[in-house]
């Protein structure tokens, strides 16, 4: 899957920006992820595995929570929120889709 070069998640517990960090793993290969840029946060983003938490060094898939494109199966990032109207706005990070959405925000809920 090749992803948009630039978008920006937003933490889906926190509702504010991620930093995309690299973790080289074994082999050749560098991914990255994103992550809440608050200190008590534990909170990633990978674009292959959609949020979960990152504790000790290790990706933690207990509290996952994954939102997949209808149009093309990418998983979908938590782009914007509008606060006032209790929405959620999702899209997909693939090239050459366009898909996006809006849900409720837990809060609304």
């Amino acid at each position: 899957m090749t992803s948009r070069e630039q978008f920006s998640p937003l933490c889906d517990v926190h509702y504010t920006s991620m930093q995309r960090m690299m973790v080289e793993e074994d082999g050749e290969e560098i991914q990255s992820y994103h992550i809440c840029e608050r200190r008590d946060c534990s909170r990633v983003f990978r674009d292959a595995f959609g949020y979960s938490d990152l504790i000790e060094g290790q990706f933690d898939k207990s509290r996952a929570f994954i939102r997949k494109c209808p149009a093309c199966g990418a998983i979908l990032y938590l782009a914007e929120v509008d606060q006032p109207r209790k929405l959620e706005t999702w899209e997909c990070p693939r090239m050459n889709c366009e898909f996006s959405e809006e849900f409720p925000s837990p809060a609304a809920r």
